[in-house]
């Protein structure tokens, strides 16, 4: 199978994507009873509009281009090198999405704590400091918005 792209339709379609499910999901996750113009929805439908224009600008500058890329897909294709990078960048997108739903299920420090070390494995670090700068920067995190500002974490 032979396919033609370039990383500008990847990514412009993988983010046009995300920011059209983030667009349908502001009025469950954020909350508001206020009936002004302005209210807590306002700054992150700012943002993730902004991510949707650029990310459609993206996909049609992709389509629009005449340097694409072809690649030929065989069995051969899935034991390169390229192949187990792309699938190294999948499995750390995977450690990010169960932190999402490990924050409402551990909290904050847990979750924080075990991703941290999850990265830290995956990409062999072996320094003991490698480990204790993050780990303490959650607690400075937490510290800060949990003691000082008052802002609940989960």
């Amino acid at each position: 199978m032979k396919i033609k792209y370039n990383s500008e339709i990847i990514s412009g379609l993988v983010f046009v994507i995300v920011a059209a499910v983030l667009w349908l999901l502001i009025p469950s996750q954020i909350q508001t009873l206020e009936k002004t113009a302005i209210n807590a929805q306002t700054i992150p439908r700012i943002a993730i509009g902004g991510l949707f224009l650029c990310s459609a600008g993206l996909l049609i500058q992709g389509l629009l281009s005449h340097d694409k890329k072809e690649i030929v897909i065989t069995r051969e294709s899935f034991h390169a090198e390229g192949f187990r990078r792309e699938m190294r960048s999948l499995l750390f997108a995977a450690f990010l999405i169960i932190y999402c739903f490990l924050v409402t299920l551990l909290g904050f420090i847990v979750s924080t704590v075990l991703l941290v070390i999850a990265i830290l494995l995956f990409y062999g670090a072996r320094k003991w400091y490698y480990y204790a700068i993050p780990l303490v920067m959650v607690g400075v995190v937490y510290y800060v918005f949990a003691v000082l500002l008052r802002i609940s974490l989960p």
